[in-house]
């Protein structure tokens, strides 16, 4: 009849297949972001060394257009290396600025690597550069240490949270 068991299991299919074409849409939909997201933040953890040595050569004199270029090759095989490499081949191959191979609206780096870290970083680059290679190799090692501060602090605050939900859980038990 129409109320017996096999009429209800079939009528279940309906509401199922929905709820698993909006979940299977979903995480397609989301698996992108959450790679890109992933990409930034690796990005971000060995950004504080690579700006380091961008502010070693730009402090040894070497003009930031040629500096990108040196320090992508040598991070070779690392997140950075890539952001780098980008903004060097939009400089060399494009003939862009250095603000224009970062920031532009189409084919900048900053597109690929959406960080309000890189993107802050950046932006006090080019706008030191314009007052000398040396104030920009002060601020880019000034803003190294800073982010190596805060990767420390931000480690040790994880640590110290593990440890006190590791301490309601014993007690909840």
């Amino acid at each position: 009849g129409p109320f017996g068991p096999v009429a209800i299991l079939m009528s279940l299919f309906i509401p199922i297949s929905f709820a698993v074409f909006f979940s299977v849409a979903y995480s397609q939909k989301t698996k992108k972001l959450i790679k890109a997201r992933d990409d930034t933040k690796k990005l971000e953890i060995e950004f504080s060394n690579s700006l380091f040595q961008l502010g070693n050569r730009l402090g040894d004199g070497i003009p930031a257009e040629i500096a990108f270029g040196r320090v992508a090759q040598s991070m070779q095989g690392q997140k950075s290396s890539e952001f780098f490499s980008f903004v060097n081949n939009n400089i060399q191959q494009g003939g862009m600025s250095l603000e224009r191979a970062i920031f532009d609206g189409k084919r900048g780096a900053i597109i690929y690597y959406p960080s309000s870290l890189i993107a802050t970083s950046m932006r006090i680059l080019v706008e030191s550069v314009k007052k000398g290679l040396q104030i920009a190799a002060r601020s880019l090692m000034s803003i190294s240490d800073y982010v190596k501060n805060m990767q420390k602090i931000n480690q040790r605050l994880k640590d110290l949270l593990a440890e006190i939900v590791s301490d309601i859980k014993s007690n909840m038990t």
